[in-house]
């Protein structure tokens, strides 16, 4: 026992940091890292001094960089003493390995290494200094890492000690941190490799414990006699022996009833600190008393404890036989009487090794429950609406004796803050300060049990004594005894192990943690769980199978062994925050605005009655109520749009490019996309009149002629969406869309054809609720996202969780957009067709019960039958027109006819023609040649008539047999009709019965990729539980053949089956709009308003095969495409013909629209699905509390290609209904690499090739301060010419970033070529820095003067520049100073409109403005 408790005290670990304990569990990996010499003098001078005995040691200890988090246990090497320098590089050799083994590989997981000196004083005492320390990399990016080939490494050593990694101006990468200074001339020499050879040991090892191969390992032999004491080098393991444990019982002090009751009353008292109600802490109850038992070596257990429940000694005795009552009296009569917990099975502890360091931990737990009832009342103990918690209460520690085979033994129990082999909390103990040595081994309680290393053996107790039976706790905290009772005489049954208390009375996972197929139960417990549950208390059930303690060890190592986990994912590209480039401010428009917008003569919104629609604030609540808004007298809601002002912001520098004309573009529900017309940007006269100066241009219209149109100014839009344009049930999915949606506008410049930004609005504010017409005004501020070139970085980032740092991505706002949201109601006439309720079609089981039969017609009809029942009589030349190419009389006759076909019959239109025949010919008086060409005519009729008679009985027995089948299949075929969305899956049943008296083997085939057969009947749950369907599910129901064979069912005869359907598609659909449409005040074509093509209706099969091949059933569907709703607009801009890879981060899912309210437990999976298959779109699964990211990889066409696809984010398993809908554009750029020197001119050309006609043209760019073109305006561009365009670039910034060049034709404003050009820019070298201090205000600045020498032996010509031009003009742009002279340049220096600091760069160039020279100022604003 004592050497247990040495070998435990010496190896106590520092736990990994709680984040990483969160994330998923890895496989371990084995390392042996030889720490071989130090090179060069490790200590500074002065240390030595006053020291005698000067010795090194080296001390490793691990490291977590993400988190600044030490753990493990510190290793120390034996110590080596300091010689004298000589000539040579001194070097202190080591040759000493240590071990490890961790599951944490990851690149920020480091292993620091100290060097330490210590020496004796004057005064005999020692001391100890750092020396320096070392940053040893023990994984990195690359999966190969770490290399299994040994070699010798280099480590570089750093000045102070490892303390320093812990402060927090470490937020760079460790090996760039410029408060790092390097030891020059010491290193240490390492090795490190894999050690494949600890794997069979790692159960005698914890995790992230250093050891040296000299230490001695319990459960380990002694190395070789050609190891050189390294035992770890090759291990070899003791013998283990198997010990039993028989009649184990638990006594607490004074009595098992007391103890509860104290613990119970301590417990609530917490929960009431922690803040819970009085009602929940009083229904307090205990569900379970468990006991874990391991085997342990003083380091680790050596397998998973085992977990059994005890009951109390009198709810045993109620179940048990008297006999075996009886054995339980008489050994558990230490306990004066006092109930105890008996352990009804037998024990067995295979992995036991004979040597002192060697125990057996016993750790009690009590497991409570609480009600998780709003009204706190005591849930029954078979509720699964009860929450679970446990805590451990005492523990105990037995180690046998190496000669001992078998025996009776009691332990003293422990508990209260003493250190104990599992790192959490345990129940305090009562106070023995006044107690003698045997009661302070009682007082904690006891323990007794029989071991033996023999299956058979079987110590006996003594006769049973007499003793007063006590009645089981009756306190409203423990359970019932009846309940309790029946449980455990079912467990006593020997059909093998049952469910425990715990796992029936466990609170159902939450939605997001429980799985669709089957309840997750997993066999014992383990530490990381246990320890979670003590977290996280009353954070959810406690659910596992009570242990079979007779199973073989086989059966023991298959139950432990775990799954491999995946890795997490980690993008090698800065992600994209989802709603970071579009962002609405909500707030609303200032009274100086609204002054400005009223005296600007914008068209006022009326209701139906003329009045003025009700102005409401963006910043109101909205109370959607959905049946409010489905009575609604006024139908019909006309949505209004009006553009009205964008204004520039006022932190946006006067250098930087402003429209002059701009145009938006948008979709508002399921109506195409809408691009307004170029309008003008027009300032406003009394801007500087107010104080905030946010409305700055409105716009106005442009003519034609390109004039600016003298109507109203702003544009507006109006939609009208009623009855009549929303399809049946489609209403409640528009109003959802007003509710719960945004709509997102981009603004683009009119001239140069480049995105400027976005904004989005919050359209929540359009329901009406009952009113006849609502608006609302909003500034928007628009946002532009720039997104950089993706630069990897190498490991040892600290600053976020992985190895890459987020570059590249951030939004600049651009301006201010100002517009005004209306809608007006309006009385619909009443017609057939209702938006409200959803049609017949819509209930999700279908029947074939035969009630379609056939109604009688022409056999040579095509398609279904009529529904009239009168039915007009028709040729058969005019319903096929097979049979019509063949006839001669048809043909004459439709030919002549053919323009007034389909107004008349055919009898009685050539009655009419005989009858004017007859009358012209008796006016011209030619009578007699009439009549005999009459005669003529007829005989030749007659001779046709009859050929087209045999022609059509010849046609007719040959199609009889088709037709016939062909109606006798509409017999048996059902029709339907579904509504499916983008995404959304369409779940309904099909109730086929077999007709015949025989079974059948039905197959089912069906002719579309986007229909299938639900095979998975978990799915088939879920999909009945979200539509309320009460049929049943039945398991295995189908069975599928091998390849893409359709799925067969057997069916009885006249049997019923229920068959799952499932419809989705990915596919893009048009826009679809019907009879309705933009209806634009001016500017867009009339004609194009009302009118667009909905989008067509599918068709799909479905058959149902009996054995012998003929159709039983025929299932048809009709699919109506129904609008898909857009929740987020991504736009790339990237080079044609590459791969774009984006990640794009999701907000927590909570926050998303559509995600379920008020569920319980952790994220759900995110799935995600893409509309275009060439596109790869996936998601990975990570840790909990880590972000998600969605990552794309896209192909780009060639330039001008725009491609577009959606994507669809999912929360739950089946691919339900999307959570989120994404519509990514991908533009497809030519690309062109610059590499740069900031202020430096760097000059390129680009090609330009003429089209078919004559263009006038100009180049345009998003970055005019630093990119520049020649021909600088509008030039003219041959046909099937070549001319090259001049670039000039000088950026103003280091760094990687886009610049877009457009080039547009002005005339028609139409593209002709665009470039995406890619800067690299470095900065040049400074060879001065000033300091200027300046105050702040809106005063005249400050004018200042440095000097510059001519270093040339003649004279130069000099040109100045600067990197902000808004802080600081030069006297002159350029000076001439002879050789070695000195030129005094002077400065003026902007006043800031705020305190801070700025760094300005003055570039001084050469004549071809290259760069000679470059000043920091670094100007202090106070």
């Amino acid at each position: 026992m004592k050497e247990w408790q040495g070998v435990f005290a010496q190896n106590v670990l520092v736990l990994p940091h709680l984040q990483r304990a969160r994330q998923p569990a890895r496989e371990s990996t084995a390392f042996q890292c030889v720490l071989k010499w130090l090179e060069g003098p490790p200590l500074r001078q002065g240390v030595q001094e006053g020291l005698s005995e000067v010795e090194v040691h080296l001390r490793v200890t691990l490291f977590d960089v993400t988190y600044h988090h030490f753990f493990g246990r510190t290793w120390k090497t034996s110590v080596r003493p300091v010689r004298q320098p000589s000539k040579q590089p001194p070097r202190i050799v080591f040759n000493e390995p240590v071990y490890f083994h961790t599951s944490l590989n990851h690149p920020n997981i480091v292993a620091v290494v100290e060097v330490v000196s210590e020496g004796r004083k004057r005064d005999g005492t020692l001391q100890t200094s750092s020396c320096g320390f070392g940053i040893l990399q023990l994984f990195k990016s690359k999966p190969e890492s770490p290399t299994s080939v040994s070699q010798d490494k280099r480590l570089r050593l750093y000045h102070g000690t490892p303390r320093a990694l812990l402060h927090p101006l470490l937020q760079d990468p460790i090996e760039q941190n410029r408060h790092l200074t390097v030891l020059e001339g010491c290193s240490l020499q390492y090795t490190l490799r894999p050690h494949p050879a600890l794997q069979p040991v790692l159960h005698l090892l914890p995790e992230n414990l250093l050891l040296s191969g000299s230490q001695c390992i319990p459960g380990l032999l002694p190395a070789h006699g050609g190891e050189a004491g390294d035992a770890l080098r090759k291990p070899r393991l003791h013998t283990s022996v198997t010990w039993y444990l028989d009649d184990l019982f638990v006594n607490l002090y004074p009595s098992l009833e007391k103890f509860e009751e104290e613990l119970l009353e301590e417990l609530r008292s917490d929960r009431l600190r922690e803040g819970s109600s009085p009602g929940d802490s009083s229904t307090l109850e205990i569900r379970e008393r468990r006991l874990c038992v391991g085997v342990h070596n003083g380091l680790a257990f050596l397998q998973r404890p085992q977990v059994v429940v005890l009951v109390p000694e009198m709810e045993v005795a109620l179940t048990r036989s008297a006999s075996f009552s009886r054995n339980v009296s008489a050994s558990s009569k230490s306990s004066s009487g006092s109930q105890a917990l008996v352990l009804r099975s037998r024990l067995r502890l295979p992995e036991m090794v004979s040597h002192p360091a060697f125990a057996v931990v016993l750790q009690l737990e009590y497991v409570f429950t609480a009600p998780s009832g709003l009204d706190g009342s005591a849930a029954p103990a078979t509720s699964l609406s009860s929450l679970a918690c446990m805590h451990m209460v005492r523990w105990a520690v037995w180690s046998p004796e190496p000669d001992a085979s078998s025996g009776q033994m009691t332990l003293p129990l422990q508990g209260g803050t003493q250190p104990g082999p599992v790192n959490c909390l345990v129940y305090k103990v009562p106070s023995t300060s006044m107690s003698s040595e045997e009661v302070k081994q009682v007082e904690s309680g006891t323990v007794h049990f029989q071991y033996s290393r023999s299956p058979e053996e079987h110590v006996d107790t003594s006769p049973e004594p007499a003793r007063s039976s006590k009645k089981p706790p009756t306190s409203p905290s423990s359970p019932s005894t009846q309940p309790t009772s029946r449980l455990a005489a079912t467990q006593d049954s020997p059909v093998g192990p049952g469910l425990s208390i715990s796992q029936l009375a466990a609170s159902p996972q939450s939605p997001a943690q429980r799985s669709p197929s089957r309840p997750s139960l997993q066999p014992g417990g383990s530490l990381h769980s246990l320890a979670q549950a003590q977290e996280l208390p009353f954070e959810g059930g406690i659910s596992h199978l009570e242990a079979d303690l007779s199973r073989t060890s086989a059966n023991l190592d298959a139950c432990v062994a775990e799954p491999l986990q995946e890795l997490p994912f980690m993008p090698l590209h800065a992600p994209i925050i989802v709603g970071a480039q579009v962002r609405s401010s909500g707030s609303a428009l200032s009274r100086a605005s609204m002054v400005l917008l009223q005296s600007s003569g914008f068209p006022e919104i009326l209701d139906a009655q003329q009045r003025p629609a009700k102005t409401v604030s963006p910043t109101d609540p909205v109370r959607f109520s959905p049946q409010q808004e489905e009575a609604d007298p006024l139908p019909g809601n006309e949505i209004v749009l009006q553009l009205l002002a964008f204004s520039r912001v006022p932190q946006d520098h006067r250098g930087a490019p402003w429209p002059k004309t701009v145009y938006f573009t948008f979709q508002f529900y399921r109506f195409p996309p809408a691009t307004t017309p170029r309008l003008q940007l027009v300032k406003l006269e009394e801007v500087g009149k107010t104080s905030t100066g946010s409305l700055s241009h409105i716009l106005i219209q442009i003519n034609k002629d390109g004039s600016s149109d003298a109507g109203p100014p702003g544009f507006q839009l109006k939609y009208m969406v009623d009855p009549a344009f929303l399809k049946p049930g489609e209403q409640r999915w528009f109003l959802r869309y007003l509710a719960v949606q945004t709509l997102q506008i981009d603004v683009w410049d009119g001239d140069s054809l480049l995105l400027v930004g976005s904004a989005a609005v919050h359209m929540k504010h359009l329901l009406r609720q009952g009113r006849p017409a609502v608006q609302v005004s909003h500034e928007l501020e628009v946002v532009a996202t720039e997104c950089e070139q993706d630069v990897e970085v190498v490991s040892g980032d600290v600053t976020r969780f992985g190895s890459v740092k987020p570059i590249g991505v951030h939004t600049v706002v651009k301006g201010r957009l100002h517009l005004t949201l209306a809608n007006v109601g309006h009385a619909c006439k009443q017609s057939g067709r209702q938006s409200g309720p959803l049609p017949p079609s819509r209930s999700r089981v279908i029947s074939n019960d035969g009630t379609s039969g056939f109604p009688g017609g022409s056999l040579l009809a095509r398609g279904s039958p009529r529904r009239k029942r009168v039915v007009q009589a028709q040729k058969l030349a005019d319903v096929d027109s097979e049979l019509a190419a063949m006839l001669v009389t048809h043909m004459q006759t439709g030919s002549r006819n053919l323009p007034v076909a389909g107004r008349e019959s055919d009898a009685v239109r050539r009655r009419k023609l005989e009858r004017m025949r007859s009358v012209r010919l008796r006016e011209s008086g030619e009578e007699l040649g009439g009549r005999r060409s009459s005669v003529l005519a007829q005989q030749s009729v007659r001779v046709q008539h009859s050929r087209d008679l045999r022609v059509i009985e010849a046609y007719r027995e040959r199609t009889k047999a088709e037709g016939i089948a062909g109606l006798l299949s509409q017999a048996i075929t059902t029709q339907h009709t579904l509504y499916a969305a983008l995404g959304a899956a369409e779940f309904f049943e099909f109730a086929l019965k077999n007709p015949h008296n025989t079974q059948h083997t039905v197959s089912i085939e069906i002719d579309s990729p986007e229909l299938s057969v639900i095979l998975d009947s978990s799915e088939w749950r879920y999909f009945k539980n979200a539509a309320g369907l009460l049929t049943p599910v039945e398991e295995d129901m189908f069975h599928v053949r091998g390849g893409s064979l359709a799925p067969q069912l057997y069916l009885r005869p006249k049997e019923t089956a229920h068959i799952p359907f499932k419809y989705q598609t990915f596919s893009l659909a048009q826009p679809a709009t019907a009879q309705a449409g933009l209806r634009p005040e001016k500017g867009l074509d009339s004609r194009s308003a009302c009118t667009f093509s909905a989008v067509p209706t599918k068709h799909e099969k479905v058959t149902f095969r009996g054995s012998s091949g003929k159709p039983l059933a025929v299932l048809c569907l009709a699919v109506e495409p129904q609008p898909h709703v857009v929740d987020q607009v991504f736009r790339f801009y990237h080079p044609e013909l590459t791969f774009l890879k984006k990640s794009i981060r999701l907000p927590p899912w909570r926050t998303l629209p559509g995600a379920p309210v008020g569920a319980p437990g952790e994220d759900p999976p995110v799935h995600v699905r893409c509309s275009d298959p060439n596109v790869i779109c996936e998601t990975q699964n990570v840790g909990p509390g880590e972000p998600r990211d969605v990552f794309l990889k896209v192909a780009s066409g060639p330039s001008p290609e725009i491609k577009d696809f959606f994507v669809a984010i999912y929360a739950d398993h089946w691919l339900a209904a999307p959570m989120q809908l994404w519509q990514v554009h991908l533009h497809s750029l030519q690309r062109v690499d610059v590499s740069c020197v900031t202020g430096q001119l760097t000059r390129l050309s680009l090609v330009l090739r003429g089209t078919q006609a004559v263009r006038k043209v100009r180049a345009f760019t998003s970055h005019p301060q630093e990119l520049k073109t020649d021909p600088k305006g509008v030039f003219v561009l041959p046909p099937h010419g070549v001319q090259d365009l001049q670039v000039s670039v000088r950026p103003r910034r280091a760094g990687n970033r886009f610049v877009h060049l457009n080039l547009v034709d002005v005339d028609f404003h139409q593209l002709v070529a665009s470039w995406l050009v890619c800067l690299s820019c470095r900065q040049p070298l400074i060879s001065k820095a000033f300091e200027i201090t300046l105050a702040v205000g809106e005063g005249k600045g400050a004018n200042k003067r440095i000097t510059y020498t001519n270093p040339y032996p003649s004279r130069r010509a000099y040109r100045l520049h600067s990197s902000h031009p808004d802080l600081l003009q030069f006297k002159e742009d350029s000076f001439e100073v002879g050789a070695g002279e000195t030129h005094t340049l002077g400065l003026r220096f902007a006043p800031s409109r705020g305190p801070g600091e700025e760094e300005i760069l003055i570039y001084i160039n050469d004549h071809e403005d290259k760069n000679e020279e470059t000043f920091c100022i670094k100007v202090t604003y106070q």
